[in-house]
């Protein structure tokens, strides 16, 4: 619950007893509920409004990073990232919608997380495609690479970092593929890379670990070569991993079709 003081339907003396109580918090102008985030109301003692990754978090989306964002128009603080501008808030909440959110981003990440939190709101369905191809045609060009290239398809932020780099590396890239024979896998680059992105909850038990690397073998026979990327790889451990993935994609072993190396 965010709401300011002359939104309160109660009297002066019953808001100044819950917020002596605990049971609101003063941040800013703005009365909050305990439950409320802590960088939600950071943002908003702060006299701005949340937004880019601080709003993604409030709308349960994918988020590829951590801080608090705040939208302000005379905001100079890098700490609270640089979102544009506009003349009023265009909204009615106090946090950024989706669509707003992605518009705001696009200014401020790097375009690879633009591109996570674009594929999330597809996923879930809190924007439109055509929501992202408007974005995309105001954003600045960096970011408009990626977010013409979102799709709603991606079950992870790990699995959109990795498609999109390589669409932008002109790798033709097919999500959720069912191959006969395998099953269901995150990507296939090429004609016959696989390209797994792992999570710690669900690659890491003894079983799952070995009915995965049985699943590779069974694709190797088929003429295909598996990729297998964990969180760590993907996010922190990113230059490294952008490398070899560069190398691959140059050294064109995608390319063939999977039969010429069927075994």
């Amino acid at each position: 619950m965010i709401s300011e003081r002359q939104e309160w339907a109660g009297s002066a003396r019953e808001l100044a007893a819950l917020v002596a109580a605990g049971e609101m918090l003063r941040a800013g102008r703005y009365y909050v509920s305990p439950d409320t985030s802590i960088d939600v109301r950071a943002v908003l003692a702060a006299g701005l409004r949340p937004t880019c990754l601080t709003a993604a978090t409030e709308h349960g989306l994918w988020v590829p990073g951590k801080g608090a964002h705040g939208y302000g128009r005379r905001v100079a603080d890098p700490t609270w990232g640089d979102h544009g501008w506009h003349r009023d808030w265009p909204e009615e909440s106090v946090i950024a919608s989706p669509r707003l959110l992605l518009e705001h981003a696009a200014r401020c990440l790097p375009p690879l997380d633009v591109g996570i939190l674009a594929d999330s709101a597809l996923h879930q369905g809190k924007v439109t495609a055509s929501e992202v191809r408007a974005l995309a045609k105001a954003a600045p060009r960096a970011a408009a690479r990626v977010l013409a290239r979102a799709s709603g398809l991606a079950q992870s932020g790990t699995e959109s970092k990795v498609r999109l780099f390589l669409q932008l590396h002109n790798v033709t890239v097919t999500p959720q593929v069912h191959i006969p024979g395998v099953g269901w896998v995150d990507n296939v680059a090429g004609r016959r890379w696989i390209i797994e992105c792992d999570s710690r909850a669900h690659h890491t038990g003894e079983d799952t670990y070995a009915t995965d690397r049985a699943r590779d073998l069974r694709a190797l026979r088929l003429g295909y070569f598996t990729s297998r990327l964990t969180y760590g790889q993907v996010m922190p451990g990113w230059g490294e991993t952008s490398a070899d993935l560069l190398r691959i994609i140059r050294s064109g072993a995608h390319l063939d079709p999977p039969q010429k190396w069927a075994c």
